[in-house]
C-alpha cells in the first residue's frame, strides 16, 4: 500500500480492520494524526506478519472502528 494517509483517511477507508502505520505523526497524546499506511487487514495475524517481513523502524498497529467484543487490550504507560 505505502500511501500516506490522515486518520480520518484510515478510519473512513479501513472500518473494521487493522491496520500497520510506519512513522506516525501523533499529537502530544499519542494520537495518530497521519502516517504511512503500510498494510491492512481484518486478521490481526496477518499484521503481526507483515510486521516481521517489513521490520519497519517506527510502526504503529491500530484496530479500526469499534472494536468486537471478543477483543482484549493491554494500556502500558
Amino acid at each position: 500500500m505505502d500511501k500516506v494517509m490522515s486518520w480520518p483517511e484510515i478510519e473512513e477507508t479501513f472500518n473494521g480492520e487493522w491496520v500497520l502505520i510506519e512513522d506516525p505523526e501523533v499529537t502530544r497524546y499519542q494520537e495518530i494524526i497521519r502516517g504511512k499506511v503500510l498494510f491492512h487487514s481484518a486478521e490481526r495475524s496477518a499484521v503481526h506478519a507483515k510486521v516481521r517481513e517489513l521490520n519497519p523502524l517506527h510502526p504503529a498497529i491500530m484496530y479500526v472502528g469499534e472494536p468486537p467484543p471478543d477483543l482484549e487490550f493491554a494500556l502500558r504507560v
